[in-house]
């Protein structure tokens, strides 16, 4: 895929198939790209996967998304980066959902990164939501299911220890 193949325009929920919308948060860096990727999945009992950044524009345009009937009912975070977490808590509190993740943002660290914190270094410029916290903790390997969807959660540390 050449870079300019990829041009979603934020704010803007499009169909991805197969029950899954995505909606890109206005946040482009070198980091995130052209922006997060938001995505909503199930026809009436929606998930979001990855809220984003706290933006009120991006809070909008994932409410804006619903379809008559629909209802956030889950709020899934991948991890708890600054580009994927933080609109989380709010967006549960304005849908009523509960929020899930691995842990909050010291979860799953190795032994290094414990030390690292340890000694002061625990941010180390990454961008790390440090006020995360879900509402559920997901195991590793844990089923999550709306009416028409289920996902499965895989512990994969590396990118953030809750990843």
């Amino acid at each position: 895929m050449n870079e300019s193949d990829f041009n979603p325009e934020p704010g803007v929920a499009e169909d991805l198939g197969g029950g899954v919308r995505r909606v890109l948060a206005p946040n482009p860096s070198p980091m995130t790209f052209r922006g997060t990727n938001t995505y909503l999945l199930g026809a009436r009992q929606v998930a979001v996967i990855d809220p984003g950044p706290e933006s009120e524009a991006h809070l909008a345009a994932i409410l804006g998304a619903l379809n008559p009937g629909q209802q956030v009912t889950h709020v899934i975070v991948t991890h708890s980066h600054v580009d994927h977490s933080p609109l989380a808590a709010r967006l549960a509190r304005e849908t009523g959902a509960r929020v899930l993740g691995f842990g909050p943002s010291g979860s799953g660290r190795s032994a290094v990164m414990r030390e690292l914190a340890a000694q002061g270094l625990e941010e180390a410029g990454e961008g790390i939501d440090a006020g995360f916290a879900p509402d559920g903790e997901l195991a590793d390997g844990e089923t999550v299911t709306g009416e028409d969807w289920s996902l499965t959660a895989l512990w994969t540390p590396g990118h953030l220890g809750n990843h």
